[in-house]
């Protein structure tokens, strides 16, 4: 809330106003650099997270992804005074075979114990020397494992964002459904929405009706069987006072005059 304009200006002449936003000025600097030395630490963690832990032995793998128990239990490795004699020997003379050419440096990698070699332009990486017969250029394994990583985070990122959009039509479509069976939630301003004759079938099969009757395509057609709605008492158009062989020859009057006898009973 803010303060009245007379106490402000009183405030101001002590000098207690401008005391107070040189502390808020002071601290709020020390809270920005605060946080860019945090931001700067994490940007630096988060870099040798993706290079993995020195000591780990399955950083060469691009499934593998370190973490804190790699960096925990596998520390810094071996170092190279404990590197066998026998390996010290082949690699010097695999070096004085095929010298490295421009561009690429030996590492030594802790974890796996043996050298390879890095091209500092490219950062591409071999376990031979580059113009060795049996050499193999790629990228490093803690490259290919983050690129691996990403891809897997973005597509299930994808499907979750997929799933929750089919749920939500789903969802909509359900209460749809709900407020159009609904005669209590259904509006009077809804659209009537016309069924299929599948559809119909289906609502005559829920209603326990013959799939025959009449009623079970109409909207407006009461339930009954097919003699639902005939007149008794109207005469017989057929000529019944002949019986036996008489009665199957006896003559049918035309459709015309039944409709006629019909009409005027």
């Amino acid at each position: 809330m803010p303060l009245p304009t007379a106490l402000l200006d009183r405030l101001k002449k002590r000098g207690i106003i401008a005391e107070q936003q040189s502390q808020v000025e002071v601290y709020a600097e020390h809270k920005r650099s605060e946080n860019s030395k945090n931001d700067d630490f994490e940007l630096e963690n988060q870099s040798e997270n993706k290079k993995g832990a020195p000591g780990c032995p399955n950083k060469w793998n691009e499934f593998h992804k370190c973490v804190e128990f790699c960096f925990d239990h596998w520390r810094e490795g071996a170092s190279e005074d404990q590197l066998p004699e026998i390996y010290l020997l082949k690699r010097k003379e695999c070096l004085r075979k095929y010298p490295l050419p421009d561009n690429w440096k030996e590492v030594y990698d802790q974890g796996i114990r043996r050298y390879y070699y890095w091209n500092f332009y490219t950062d591409e990486v071999s376990w031979f020397p580059p113009r060795h017969p049996r050499a193999v250029i790629t990228i490093s394994g803690p490259q290919a494992s983050s690129i691996f990583y990403e891809e897997l985070e973005k597509e299930q990122a994808s499907k979750v964002a997929a799933n929750s959009k089919n749920s939500k039509r789903r969802k909509r479509d359900d209460d749809r459904e709900d407020r159009r069976r609904d005669p209590m939630t259904r509006d009077d301003s809804d659209e009537e929405v016309e069924l299929s004759d599948r559809d119909k079938l289906r609502r005559a099969k829920r209603r326990g009706i013959d799939p025959m009757d009449p009623a079970a395509y109409g909207d407006n057609v009461p339930v009954g069987g097919w003699a639902t709605g005939i007149n008794r008492e109207m005469a017989e158009a057929a000529d019944d006072s002949v019986s036996g062989a008489l009665f199957e020859k006896r003559p049918y009057p035309a459709p015309g005059a039944i409709l006629r006898k019909n009409m005027n009973p």
